[in-house]
């Protein structure tokens, strides 16, 4: 007596049944009677799955697709894929609690090939989670499907979310198709489900779940979620690791406690090759993302050079001062000060090469007697032109002694070098004097002129120092007599920016950009002006694209869409507006 053929089921569930049919006590004394051969028939043999299929007049390449087929030593085949042993479950078999349920002496429920493989969790007809079998008593009972449900009272089927189910379905869809061309596609079956599962429960469950514990519907819910990564490739699986990081404060919790639960599981991977191209990316973004000391083993391999570093390990490294270190850290945006007031924390891990150039810096600092002598004023005018941030401090604290570099030094007076013009007029000045003139202080007539960009003349500007700057009497009387309180009109801000009149409104509208309201000296109107100390603030932190395109030699519109492929997000402002990037998102 024959059986009917469940669609999608593997040769051995089809002989349990044949055998229950027939009246036969075990599947393996019904093959042999037929001649099958038991072992090879469970790895899926041509031609005893081709003898079976004859036996019980089904269509032997329907049978052969869906039974688990050994290949090579370790390999199977099932629909168009090659899989590793390792996803496979073929000691403990799982079944559909409903199809048991419905099972009835003249219908006997069917086991499909595919529900051999851990990562597959659901009945595709009942959309309900499988359920542990009994156990066999010995290996020639273990495929024997009918006689190990035997009297066996199934739990109440749990339906599952269809949303927690995508990562099956790619994997069905995989199996019965074959695997297409995006980079998950081209990891082994095995590699690619293991990494979508255990990258999922760390980003589902969090880095302390415990995998034992794990129930199948917790399961499906981690491999949809570390698939909706790693279908996107792996800029976006690093992305997401660094999201994580990201999430953490920065202290002395390293990788192997913001990752445990999936780090852990790929550390016991380390025996199989194929998972090194996960290997070799999760080691790389540990490498260049947390300060591992040159020659510590990670994955499996010596950690080649020191990418970053957090406060201590850079005092211990490099031997500075670590008050000296946290407070130029602070003044470039990367540690801030300690809630309690006491001490440093860094906002994210410096790269090497910021802690080199600080390193290097440290031992080319100037007192503000001396950076007075370099700019050829004397102590109390290094004091004035500080005040404003004309001349920038190496360390911005309020409480910090005076320190400046050089290079700080040279772009003060590189601002003024570059205002030099020919100039022909009789009422040239130097600073100073005509500071005295007009009854301003000198500070703020240096700001009036590089606000405003006046022209200024020196005997050479190649070599100028401060008091070798002369400036036009008149033409700052003019300036000074129209100048707003430090702040300047929109389409002169556009123009000094390089960006257009929409951008500056727009960024005002954002508060990016600090606005006064101004009444005219001349109209009588009131209008919005831009803060000029807020333009300079933003040309420090932010980038236009047109800007970011001169620096790269690209064109504004490729490097607009190479940031955005980057994960870069622009400000988000107005229609027409010209882009603008936050300078740490983008250089």
């Amino acid at each position: 007596m024959n059986v009917k053929y469940h669609l999608g089921e593997s040769a051995t569930s089809l002989a349990s049944r044949l055998a229950r049919r027939n009246g036969v006590s075990g599947m393996a004394m019904f093959l042999s009677d037929f001649g099958i051969d038991y072992l090879n028939l469970t790895n899926g043999d041509q031609e005893d799955c081709a003898r079976l299929a004859a036996l019980a007049g089904v269509d032997q390449a329907e049978l052969r697709r869906n039974t688990p087929a050994l290949i090579s030593p370790g390999w199977f085949r099932l629909g168009l894929e090659e899989i590793k042993f390792t996803a496979f479950s073929r000691t403990a078999l799982k079944g559909c609690p409903q199809c048991l349920q419905d099972a009835s002496n003249d219908s006997e429920t069917g086991h499909l090939g595919l529900w051999q493989l851990t990562s597959i969790r659901t009945c595709g007809l009942h959309g309900c989670y499988l359920t542990p079998l009994p156990t066999s008593s010995g290996p020639r009972e273990r495929f024997d499907v009918t006689k190990l449900t035997s009297g066996f009272s199934p739990p109440e089927a749990q339906i599952a979310n269809d949303q927690d189910l995508l990562f099956e379905h790619y994997l069905k869809n995989r199996i019965e198709k074959g695997p297409g061309k995006t980079w998950l596609d081209r990891l082994p079956v095995h590699v690619a489900a293991q990494t979508c599962e255990a990258f999922g429960l760390l980003l589902t469950l969090g880095p302390k779940a415990r995998r034992e514990t794990v129930t199948p519907a917790q399961w499906a819910a981690a491999g949809t979620a570390g698939y909706g990564v790693l279908r996107h490739g792996p800029d976006a699986f690093r992305e997401k690791l660094k999201e994580i990081q990201r999430a953490h404060p920065v202290d002395n919790t390293l990788y192997r406690t913001r990752y445990r639960v999936f780090f852990e599981w790929l550390r016991h991977r380390d025996d199989d090759p194929q998972f090194d191209v996960i290997r070799d990316l999760v080691r790389e973004f540990i490498f260049r993302n947390f300060p591992i000391s040159e020659g510590s083993i990670v994955l499996g391999r010596p950690f080649p050079e020191q990418y970053v570093h957090s406060l201590s390990t850079a005092r211990s490294r490099y031997g500075m001062s670590g008050w000296k270190l946290a407070r130029r850290l602070a003044s470039m945006g990367l540690a801030e000060r300690k809630t309690s007031g006491q001490g440093f924390v860094v906002t994210g891990y410096v790269p090497t090469e910021v802690i080199n150039d600080i390193a290097t810096d440290f031992d080319a600092l100037l007192n503000a007697t001396d950076a007075g002598r370099y700019l050829g004023v004397e102590r109390f005018m290094m004091a004035k032109l500080t005040k404003p941030g004309l001349v920038e401090k190496y360390f911005d604290e309020k409480n910090a002694s005076p320190m400046y570099h050089p290079r700080d030094l040279d772009g003060f007076i590189g601002k003024l070098r570059a205002q030099v013009k020919d100039s022909e007029a009789k009422d040239l000045l130097d600073i100073a004097t005509a500071s005295h003139r007009v009854r301003i202080p000198t500070e703020r007539v240096v700001e009036t002129i590089l606000r405003n960009r006046l022209p200024l003349y020196a005997p050479d500007p190649t070599t100028a120092c401060f008091p070798d700057f002369r400036v036009s009497l008149a033409v700052l009387r003019e300036v000074i007599a129209a100048d707003h309180h430090g702040a300047v009109r929109p389409t002169r801000a556009a123009e000094l920016l390089g960006i257009n009149i929409r951008t500056i409104r727009s960024l005002m509208d954002a508060g990016v950009l600090k606005s006064r309201d101004i009444v005219e000296l001349k109209s009588g109107r009131r209008r919005r002006y831009v803060c000029a100390k807020s333009m300079e603030r933003f040309s420090k932190t932010h980038i236009s694209v047109v800007d970011l395109a001169a620096t790269s030699g690209r064109l504004p519109s490729v490097e607009a869409v190479i940031q955005l492929d980057r994960g870069a997000q622009p400000l988000p402002l107005g229609p027409r507006a010209n882009m603008v990037f936050r300078r740490n998102d983008v250089l």
